[in-house]
């Protein structure tokens, strides 16, 4: 996590039209343990505060089992499919 968590420094501290600490880190709540916690680990170790003025997380899209839709799982919907619709137009139409 050590490359994600000093992300701040190769982003937000390092461009001028941004601002150190950022006004929003925005992830899915499984980062509370990961990005969140690991940018601010490295970011008060190195300046005595967060890289972040807020914390946003988001739920997740689930599957009709109500597992959390992931790609590691297979349990995924293209996005094109919704919107194109897939290759059996009366099957799977676009999402109108």
């Amino acid at each position: 996590w050590f490359d994600s968590g000093s992300s701040w420094a190769g982003v937000v501290s390092a461009r001028e039209e941004l601002n150190y600490p950022a006004d929003l880190y925005l992830e899915g709540s499984d980062q509370h343990r990961g990005w969140f916690q690991s940018s601010l680990l490295t970011s008060v170790a190195v300046n005595g505060c967060a890289p972040y003025k807020t914390v946003l997380t988001h739920g997740f899209v689930l599957d009709e089992k109500g597992a959390k839709m992931s790609k590691s799982l297979g349990n995924i919907i293209d996005p094109k499919n919704i919107i194109e619709g897939g290759n059996n137009q009366k099957k799977d139409p676009a999402y109108e």
